[in-house]
């Protein structure tokens, strides 16, 4: 089962069980329709987003945005992430340059918010995938859970990580996770998980 056949079968799931996932209904509420109408994103709309950011989109994300250029509020990622169920949303294009204005738009280390995390808490965060970064410049967010977490490819890895894997930025309080090393990886995750639940 190729990629995109994949995510179907996560749509399908989610339009199925979304009583467990704690979601209304996405058919009866329009949500899914309006997901069927979205389209995927031109090679040269990719071309020209990787060009704004300086960045190479790894090949499987870039398959799922040929397929979908975002999922408005269709939220067909229900990952599992630390212990806690999060159903994000795929961001577009346009709306992860928009979302770059303003957050993930500097480099800062936790260790610059002294007045929030304590020695002990940045000790227990550490992960030699990541840089101790709570944000930066060279983090693309993707997908979001209720405007307040988003999975956010990493392009920054620490000395035990790789280009372009996932990361997750959890808010309130504030920490970065690492998820998994690509989207592939996300998706057969998402899936197993459906596997097992359903």
């Amino acid at each position: 089962m190729d990629l995109i056949e994949k995510i179907k079968s996560i749509e399908k799931y989610v339009c199925e069980y979304f009583e467990d996932l704690g979601m209304d209904d996405p058919v009866e509420e329009g949500c899914f329709a309006e997901y069927e109408e979205v389209r995927g994103a031109t090679d040269k709309e990719i071309h020209d987003f990787e060009n704004h950011f300086n960045i190479v989109l790894p090949k499987d994300l870039k398959e799922i945005y040929t397929y979908k250029n975002g999922s408005r509020f269709f939220p067909f990622l229900p990952a599992f992430i630390d212990n806690r169920d999060y159903s994000f949303t795929l961001l577009s294009l346009e709306e992860i340059k928009h979302l770059k204005e303003y957050f993930q738009n500097k480099n800062a280390l936790f260790t610059d918010f002294p007045d929030y995390f304590s020695k002990e808490e940045i000790k227990r965060q550490a992960d030699p995938r990541l840089q101790p970064y709570l944000f930066h410049k060279k983090r693309i967010p993707f997908a979001q859970y209720c405007d307040s977490c988003y999975l956010m490819l990493d392009f920054i890895p620490g000395n035990l990580g790789q280009a372009g894997q996932i990361l997750c930025y959890v808010h309130d309080p504030d920490e970065v996770l690492y998820v998994c090393p690509d989207i592939t990886s996300l998706i057969n995750d998402i899936r197993e998980n459906i596997i097992t639940t359903s």
